[in-house]
């Protein structure tokens, strides 16, 4: 049976971002995900996990100037330093939360850069975390992110991840897959479960398309998740969608798990 996890930054906007931990336990969830906790203090955030009782199961490491619509800054030439200070903040909220995964975006290609040179940005961006975060116990994960909804996002496959991934050569490197990025790419993500399992370290899930919750696209979830099981996976599986009304209402697919017989 999956062990399912719902991203707090993404769902239960209903709640004031320290109130969605409570929520999260409300609803049946013992642990979360977190995209960027960087608006309040880790202790504060890591207050409210433990008094909810959740797990806190990854955060990204910071990814730029999200207003401005930047989606990850670890290819970008020029931003070297700053990626450096994300780590070092990463590493912060990751000591005080407890959680041993950590999510990096590569971002998107530049104007006038060529992918070879963002690439080899990104290698050894990647190579540094990697380093920081081994000494913590630390997986460092990177994420494909299709290239419909983030045009010119360096890492769109998870091939795309895994060859960065060989060429930074970390120990604690993996693959973040996430069924709705891949459904958008390259259609039926069960084939790649099966073959990049062993690399995989974290699963997320969205419908697609829409991005919203399962039942509303074309992933066929029961199959997947049976899929994640007959597979032997034994890590989280995120819930991270737009749910079409409030995340209460969009858990019908959690259902069955929540009651057990799932």
């Amino acid at each position: 049976m999956p062990r399912f996890s719902i991203n707090v930054s993404f769902m239960l906007q209903e709640h004031a971002f320290l109130d969605r931990f409570a929520a999260a336990a409300d609803l049946g969830f013992a642990a979360v995900d977190i995209q960027f906790p960087y608006d309040h203090p880790p202790e504060a955030v890591a207050r409210r996990a433990q008094a909810a009782g959740v797990e806190v199961v990854l955060i990204n490491l910071p990814a730029g100037d999200l207003a401005a619509g930047e989606i990850g800054i670890a290819a970008l030439p020029g931003r070297e330093a700053a990626f450096r200070a994300g780590v070092e903040q990463a590493l912060a909220y990751s000591r005080a939360l407890g959680n041993r995964r950590v999510n990096v975006l590569a971002g998107r290609l530049p104007d006038g850069v060529s992918p070879v040179t963002c690439r080899a940005v990104l290698t050894g961006n990647l190579r540094l975390a990697a380093e920081a975060f081994a000494r913590e116990d630390v997986t460092v994960m990177v994420e494909p992110v299709n290239g419909v909804d983030a045009p010119g996002f360096l890492v769109q496959t998870a091939e795309d991840a895994l060859d960065v991934i060989d060429q930074a050569g970390g120990a604690n490197l993996a693959l973040q897959f996430d069924l709705y990025h891949h459904q958008v790419m390259r259609g039926d993500p069960v084939p790649a479960l099966e073959r990049h399992l062993p690399r995989i370290a974290h699963v997320q899930f969205a419908d697609a398309p829409g991005r919203h919750e399962p039942g509303t696209g074309e992933i066929d979830f029961a199959r997947a998740f049976a899929a994640l099981d007959d597979l032997g996976y034994s890590g989280w599986v995120g819930a991270e969608y737009r749910p079409t009304g409030t995340t209460a209402e969009s858990l019908g697919w959690f259902a069955p798990w929540r009651a057990g017989v799932g």
